[in-house]
C-alpha cells in the first residue's frame, strides 16, 4: 500500500480530496497533511511517502519550491500538482521540476484521481524494479571483486605471486589501497574455536566468522591502508601498510592499539577471545609469505603465553625445544599418590610436570606425549578399582582426542588436574561406602535407580525391609545426612551431568532428574554448588 501526502493550505482542499476516494481499498492511504512546502519537509523527516499531492499557490514554500526540493532530496516520490489556476507557466515549470502530473482542481474527480495515483503507482514500481536490479548488479560485482581481492592476498601469503609488476598491476586493478614496501603480517585466530564448533550448527558458525571479519574490518578502516582475510576456519591474517618509515616502537605502538580495540569488540559483541602473531616489518611485498610464516609461528607463543595475547617478535632468540617424558620414578610417585586419594601430592607432582614442560618450552604435540603418559596412569588407576570409565569421560569423549582441543598449556593442565581430582572424589566414595552397612547400601540403591521418580521414605524402608524411622536413624548416622538430602544430592549430580554434556534444555534436565518445580532445584543446586545452575552451565561451556 502506498502513503500519499496532501500538501494544501486550505483544509476543505484537503477534506475533498480525502474523502473523495475509498483510499485504502483503492491500494493507497493518506500518510499526513501539510498545509506548505515547508510544513511538508518537516513532516517528510519523520516519514517519507511515496506520492506527494500538492497545491500550487502556498504561503511560505509554494508548489513549486517544494517540487524542487522534492526533486533534489527524495528523487524517489511521485509528485501530483492540483491548482485552481490554468496558468500554462504553472504547468511548464511543475513539470520541468519534476511533478508527474498537473491538475485543476475544478476538473478532478474520483476517477480521474483514481487514474492518477495508478499511473504513479507504476512509475513508482518500474523504478523500484530498477533500482533493485541495479543493486543487484552492484552487489554481485562487489561481491566477485571481493572474492578476487581474498584469492590475490591468499596468494601472496602463500608466495605464488614473486613478479612486482603483476603484484602491482593485480593491486590497481582491484583498486585495493596497499602499498608494496614496509608491511606488518599478523596472523590471527579465534581462542577456543572447536569448542565453537562444536556447540553451534555450520550456518551459526559462518555468521560468527562473519560477524568477526565485520567488526575488525570497520575498526581497520581507521587504518589509512589494511586489509584482513578469512584464512581457514576461525583463523585470519592482516596486513598493515606502513607508510614512511617510523621506529619499531611507535610501529608496535600502533599495531598494538588497533589490535587491542579488536580484542575489546569481540569481547564484547561475541563474547570470545582472540590471539594474535605480528610479523617484523616486510620490506618487500615480495617477501610477504616469508612475513606471514613468521606471524604464524610467533602465534605458537599461545600455547605457552596463554589465550587473548598480542604475541610481537622480540629480539632475542626462540629458545629450543628440550626432551621430556615422565620416568619410572615419577609415574609410580603419581601412582602412590592417586590410589592413596593425596590430591595435594598428586597436584604437587603435575605441576612439576608440567612447569618442567614450560621451562622446556616443549611444543603442543610434545606435551600431548606427556599428558597421554598421565591419562594412563588415571585408566590403570580406574580399571584396577573396578571403575567404569564412563564416569570419567563424558558425552562419549575420547581423552585422547579431547586432550588435542585445548590450544594453551594451562588449559590442559587444568583439565589434567579435573580428571585426578574427579578419580580421587569417586575412589574416596567407593572407600566411604564400603563401610556401610547394608542396609544403608540397599537405601541408596533403590536412589540410585529411583531418583527420576517420586521417592518417599516409606519406599526406601519397604525396598531395604525395614521400618521408616529405623532406616532413617541409621542413615543418618552412616552418611551424616537425611535420605531426602541424599535424594537431592543424587539428582543434582545428575543434573551436572546433563549441563556438562550440552544436549538437553535446562528445563528438560530439571524434569529428567526428578525435580517438580524449578524454583526448588535452583534453591537446592545453589545450596550444593555454590552456583546457580545457569552459572554452572556458562562454566561447563567455558
Amino acid at each position: 500500500m502506498l502513503k500519499v501526502l496532501i500538501v494544501d493550505d486550505h483544509a476543505v482542499s484537503r477534506t475533498d480530496l480525502k474523502t473523495m476516494l475509498d483510499w485504502e481499498n483503492c491500494g493507497f492511504y493518506i500518510s499526513g497533511e501539510a498545509y506548505n512546502g515547508i510544513h511538508a519537509m518537516q513532516l517528510m523527516e519523520e516519514d517519507v511517502p511515496d506520492i506527494v499531492i500538492t497545491d500550487i499557490n502556498m504561503p511560505g514554500m509554494n508548489g513549486l519550491g517544494l517540487i524542487q526540493q522534492l526533486e533534489s532530496e527524495y528523487p524517489q516520490v511521485r509528485i501530483v500538482v492540483l491548482s485552481a489556476y490554468d496558468d500554462f507557466d504553472y504547468v511548464r515549470q511543475s513539470m520541468k521540476r519534476g511533478a508527474m502530473d498537473y491538475v485543476l482542481k475544478h476538473r478532478l474527480n474520483a476517477s480521474v484521481l483514481l487514474d492518477i495515483l495508478k499511473t504513479a503507482e507504476s512509475s513508482i514500481l518500474a523504478y523500484r524494479n530498477e533500482r533493485d536490479k541495479q543493486n543487484e548488479i552492484y552487489y554481485e560485482l562487489m561481491i566477485g571483486k571481493d572474492r578476487s581481492r581474498q584469492e590475490f592476498i591468499s596468494k601472496l601469503l602463500e608466495g605464488s605471486l614473486s613478479g612486482r609488476e603483476e603484484i602491482v598491476r593485480e593491486i590497481k586493478a582491484l583498486d585495493m589501497t596497499m602499498d608494496t614496501e614496509n608491511l606488518i603480517v599478523t596472523a590471527v585466530e579465534i581462542d577456543d574455536f572447536r569448542f565453537i564448533e562444536e556447540r553451534f550448527t555450520i550456518k551459526e558458525v559462518d555468521v560468527f566468522i562473519q560477524t568477526f571479519l565485520d567488526i575488525s574490518k570497520e575498526i581497520l578502516n581507521d587504518w589509512e591502508k589494511s586489509v584482513i582475510i578469512h584464512t581457514s576456519r576461525g583463523k585470519f591474517a592482516m596486513i598493515f601498510s606502513l607508510g614512511h618509515n617510523h621506529s619499531w616502537m611507535y610501529i608496535h605502538n600502533q599495531v598494538y592499539t588497533f589490535l587491542n580495540r579488536i580484542r575489546s569488540e569481540i569481547k564484547k559483541y561475541l563474547n570470545i577471545t582472540a590471539s594474535f602473531g605480528v610479523s617484523k616489518v616486510c620490506p618487500d611485498i615480495k617477501q610477504l609469505h616469508h612475513a606471514y610464516s613468521e606471524a604464524v609461528l610467533i602465534l605458537e607463543d599461545k600455547f605457552h603465553k596463554g589465550k587473548n595475547g598480542i604475541f610481537i617478535e622480540s629480539t632475542t632468540n626462540k629458545q629450543e625445544e628440550g626432551f621430556f617424558c615422565l620416568d619410572i620414578k615419577d609415574e609410580k610417585a603419581i601412582y602412590a599418590a592417586l590410589k592413596n586419594q593425596d590430591f595435594d601430592s598428586v597436584k604437587s607432582l603435575i605441576d612439576a610436570a608440567f612447569n618442567k614442560i614450560s621451562s622446556l618450552r616443549l611444543s603442543s604435540k610434545s606435551t600431548q606425549i606427556i599428558c597421554a603418559e598421565l591419562i594412563n596412569i588415571v585408566n590403570k588407576t580406574s580399571k584396577d578399582a573396578g571403575i567404569e570409565m564412563s564416569k570419567l569421560y563424558t558425552a562419549g569423549d575420547i581423552p585422547y582426542n579431547l586432550m588435542q582441543k585445548y590450544e594453551v598449556l594451562q588449559d590442559i593442565k587444568s583439565w589434567i588436574l579435573d580428571l585426578y581430582l574427579k578419580l580421587i572424589e569417586i575412589l574416596k566414595r567407593m572407600k566411604y561406602r564400603d563401610s556401610l552397612s547394608g542396609i544403608t547400601h540397599k537405601a541408596m540403591e533403590y536412589i540410585q535407580n529411583n531418583y527420576k521418580n517420586d521417592v518417599s521414605l516409606q519406599d526406601v524402608a519397604e525396598f531395604a525391609g525395614v521400618s521408616s524411622s529405623y532406616i532413617s536413624r541409621v542413615f543418618k548416622e552412616e552418611c551424616q545426612m537425611g535420605i531426602t538430602e541424599y535424594l537431592n544430592h543424587v539428582r543434582v549430580e545428575h543434573a551436572k551431568q546433563y549441563m556438562e554434556f550440552g544436549e538437553l534444555k535446562l528445563k528438560d534436565i530439571v524434569n529428567d532428574v526428578g525435580f517438580n518445580n524449578y524454583n526448588y532445584f535452583f534453591k537446592v543446586f545453589k545450596e550444593m554448588t555454590g552456583m546457580t545452575p545457569l552459572e554452572y552451565e556458562q562454566t561447563c561451556r567455558k
